[in-house]
């Protein structure tokens, strides 16, 4: 998987919430959209670290993947839009919807840009399989105190101490 081209969205004082950011396409499978955003630093400062948003990628059908809160840290953070379940429509657009109450910096002429990459793919779900996800392990216990055995019954793990009296 590589990341998308970067997407580069500002919000100023006059902009008219949710801000698209673009159109994005999912593979035919995939279940899951994850989305790398960065605040623009401004002559080497971080601008306003402290602001949030909201982002959502919509298709005819509707939120299908659900909205995820996004921070604006400077670093770069990566967010995860998916709920395990395919949508039904694989091309919708991405939006963006700065929360009203980190709007008064950006009214005071200070804009908050912002980047946006994705990638799309298959978010592993279900129980884990015995030798892919998972590892088995028995502690060690001293011969003669217990002896560990373990039982596998509808992918649970068991672990079994048999006490040997003396």
């Amino acid at each position: 998987m590589v990341w998308s081209a970067v997407r580069n969205v500002t919000v100023g004082p006059a902009d008219v919430s949710p801000i698209s950011v673009g159109d994005f396409s999912i593979e035919e499978g995939d279940d899951t959209i994850w989305v790398k955003m960065t605040s623009a630093a401004t002559q080497g400062e971080c601008a306003w670290p402290w602001s949030y948003g909201l982002l959502t990628w919509i298709t005819a059908e509707g939120r299908e993947l659900g909205t995820v809160k996004v921070n604006g840290v400077c670093e770069g953070e990566v967010f995860r839009l998916g709920n395990g379940l395919p949508p039904q429509l694989r091309t919708g657009r991405v939006e963006f919807t700065p929360r009203s109450y980190n709007l008064q910096w950006i009214k005071l002429g200070h804009p908050w840009q912002l980047s946006f990459q994705f990638q799309s793919g298959e978010e592993n779900t279900g129980p884990p399989v015995l030798g892919t996800k998972a590892t088995l392990m028995t502690p060690a216990v001293p011969e003669g105190n217990a002896k560990p055995d373990y039982v596998i019954e509808d992918a649970f793990a068991y672990l079994l101490f048999n006490f040997l009296l003396k």
